[in-house]
């Protein structure tokens, strides 16, 4: 009796897992998502195993405005090391609106207060905190605070902030495939002005979720003509304010503490 129970118990919190789970529809035509207001310029939008927030922006400032994380460095500022942080923290500074998980890491750490290492290039406030590893593109943040895709050679002669991310999955509207493999997936876009920006998660498991392709399929979408791979797997989250709390996708309470993330800031 006691081994029925503990497999119905184990059978349950498989089919909760999986529920909810997206699919790419055969045909590229997505269902008609939810969409509300959750502030000035901001848009919740709600798909099936997806969710995601566009943001009106303003170059050069203004009601919205992109910025990457600033990190949380040892007291000496030396070396590459980098405390990790969780999404929910960045929100005691109330003009933090959205924030994106943000880059690949080494070692993966689940603790925030832990350090990691960032695998790639990463930039904030003038100084390199990661040199480029020649493998992973970028996010830069330009003078405007508008985002520019920045591949591996293009990451050494950049002055401004960057984060960065996996592999550029959408360029001039064109979706790209550098990784067929289904999973979760989190995401930026942006429109060809770069004015509209797109916080994009994806959930996934075990090959159940989206491929880069699909990612950028619906980035595309969802309006924007580039687009980038941030972070994934169990690290991919959205995070939101809304009506005075909190929102995260996916809701699950565990945050994992990543390097760096993408942030969205009311002015």
């Amino acid at each position: 009796m006691r081994l029925f129970i503990l497999s119905a118990a184990w059978l349950f919190i498989m089919l909760a897992g999986c529920a909810g789970l997206p699919e790419f529809p055969p045909d590229g035509d997505f269902e008609e998502p939810e969409i509300r207001e959750i502030g000035p310029g901001l848009e919740l939008i709600v798909g099936r195993g997806w969710t995601a927030v566009r943001v009106e922006t303003s170059a050069g400032g203004g009601i919205n405005r992109l910025s990457v994380s600033p990190p949380a460095l040892t007291s000496e500022m030396s070396g590459d090391t980098i405390y990790s942080r969780h999404a929910g923290e960045y929100f005691a500074d109330p003009a933090v609106s959205v924030v994106l998980t943000g880059s690949p890491h080494d070692p993966i750490r689940f603790r925030s207060g832990l350090t990691q290492r960032v695998s790639g290039y990463y930039r904030f406030g003038g100084i390199t905190l990661s040199e480029p590893d020649c493998r992973h593109d970028a996010l830069g943040v330009n003078d405007k605070r508008l985002p520019e895709i920045l591949s591996p050679l293009e990451q050494g002669e950049w002055d401004g902030d960057a984060a960065v991310g996996f592999y550029a999955i959408l360029c001039d509207d064109i979706p790209m495939n550098p990784v067929s493999v289904k999973d979760a997936v989190s995401a930026a876009g942006w429109s060809d002005d770069g004015l509209k920006v797109i916080f994009l998660v994806i959930r996934g498991r075990d090959n159940n979720g989206f491929s880069y392709e699909e990612a950028g399929l619906l980035l595309r979408y969802l309006g924007a003509r580039d687009g980038i791979a941030m972070d994934g797997g169990g690290s991919a989250r959205l995070v939101w304010r809304e009506n005075g709390s909190i929102f995260s996708f996916p809701a699950a309470r565990f945050y994992r503490a990543v390097p760096n993330h993408l942030i969205i800031l009311s002015d």
